[in-house]
């Protein structure tokens, strides 16, 4: 595409070309050939964008939804993380205490909050009770690790400290163009016939919760198929998986034993070893790095194969890094089985 400045030019000398002369800069002539050079840059750059709407491959937002649509798929929304709490005692002697729905917890470090969704009593013979909690936005940043959720927001009388005994998971981030894209470009590359992996990959993909499928025939034995599912770094819930497996009994064929089933994890172990560029700080950056590679790790799904080199691509884009390392002994290439997910571990990080 042209640039406006080389519009104009181009617009001059062809004037030159006509009459002979140039027109002076601040001449009628040069002012009317600088407003029409706008009006063909700014049709030249609708053109464009209009050109790459039209593709799968350079599509973006709305219009890529419409692809999407036009191959039965559609955009996986934001998700909600949940998980729950124990909540402890200030001290021996209590009588029953009332922790309500809607009493806010948080992170110790991020400050992201979660609250109950029903009521709990911790009795006076009790020390701690457990309570379910939800997230308060959607997101993947709310996946909380263990012992994470600290700090009571809601004060409660009676009650002492707060903690999640387990990681909260199912939280997830409205899906991006890119991830979109993929998954429009795979339907073209991988055509279902009502009868192949890529027919079962997608009826599960098609539930809500599922990131990630894929379908092995033979596991069990000849004429059964299982279908692997994960969600974006960990598994799916009962509930998701209950779905999938309704949609596959509806749309399998005759004779076959299908199941949906939760794909083995990979965890992933890193240690990575970071210079800095001067002026930048270790702790901001290295949470940077830690969570954009969990993000990379978690992203690839089932059957993505993990590459230190690609890692390091990530890591080489995240500003303030000037170089950086892997300690071999704590993390190589893995190759993804079609039953597994990748998972992000412990990543450590030091500075050089």
């Amino acid at each position: 595409m042209e640039s406006y400045e080389t519009i104009v030019q181009r617009m001059k000398n062809s004037y030159i070309s006509y009459a002979g002369f140039a027109p002076a800069e601040e001449s009628d002539i040069m002012i009317r050939l600088r407003v029409l050079a706008s009006e063909i840059y700014q049709a030249q750059v609708s053109a464009d964008y209009i050109a790459r709407q039209l593709f799968a491959q350079t599509a973006q937002g709305e219009y890529l939804d419409r692809h999407a649509a036009e191959r039965g798929l559609s955009r996986r929304a934001a998700a909600l993380a949940s998980g729950s709490v124990k909540f402890s005692e200030e001290s021996d002697e209590h009588g029953d205490i009332l922790i309500p729905a809607g009493t806010v917890v948080c992170t110790n470090t991020t400050m992201l909050r979660y609250h109950t969704t029903q009521d709990v009593v911790l009795h006076s013979s009790d020390a701690v009770v457990i309570a379910p909690v939800i997230a308060d936005a959607p997101g993947a940043d709310y996946n909380a690790r263990t012992g994470t959720v600290t700090i009571i927001v809601t004060p409660v009388m009676g009650i002492g400290g707060v903690t999640n005994v387990s990681a909260f998971t199912n939280g997830a981030d409205q899906e991006s163009d890119d991830e979109l894209r993929a998954r429009v470009i795979d339907s073209y590359v991988n055509i279902t016939n009502g009868a192949n992996a890529a027919y079962y990959k997608r009826l599960a993909m098609s539930v809500e919760g599922v990131y990630s499928a894929s379908a092995v025939g033979r596991v069990r034995g000849e004429g059964t198929v299982n279908v692997y599912l994960s969600a974006k770094g960990d598994i799916v819930s009962y509930s998701v998986k209950s779905r999938v497996q309704q949609l596959l009994d509806e749309g399998r064929e005759l004779n076959i034993d299908i199941r949906a089933v939760d794909a083995n994890e990979a965890n992933i172990t890193l240690y990575i070893v970071l210079t800095l560029q001067p002026g930048y700080d270790f702790d901001t950056v290295s949470a940077q790095v830690r969570a954009q590679v969990s993000e990379y790790i978690n992203g690839l799904g089932i059957g993505g194969d993990v590459y230190l080199s690609n890692i390091g691509e990530v890591i080489h884009h995240i500003d303030g890094v000037e170089n950086y390392r892997f300690l071999e002994s704590f993390g190589t290439d893995r190759l993804i089985g079609d039953d597994t997910y990748p998972c992000a571990g412990t990543i450590t990080i030091r500075e050089a």
